[in-house]
């Protein structure tokens, strides 16, 4: 007897524009695993607004609904320079 093997689902399409890379280094950011609110496959990173949400996930829904904030980068460090030099 064979086994029939399902065929991989087929990769996103690429958005038309530049993904804006997200900036999700708050610890508020994670929690216990649950299902992607987009892709539905589990994730344990966190939305501001608490949704289950890869980062890549939420990086290419923003590049696919321009002008929406559904999905925020943290506000920037007071005090800290991007400079390592």
């Amino acid at each position: 007897m064979s086994t029939r093997r399902r065929p991989a689902p087929a990769p996103p399409e690429p958005p038309a524009v530049p993904v804006q890379l997200l900036d999700w280094h708050d610890g508020r950011h994670f929690a216990w695993p649950e299902r992607c609110v987009l892709c539905r496959k589990t994730t344990p990173l966190r939305s501001h607004d608490g949704e289950a949400v890869h980062k890549t996930c939420a990086e290419l829904w923003n590049a696919r609904n321009p002008g929406e904030t559904r999905f925020v980068s943290d506000p920037p460090k007071s005090g800290k320079s991007k400079d390592h030099a």
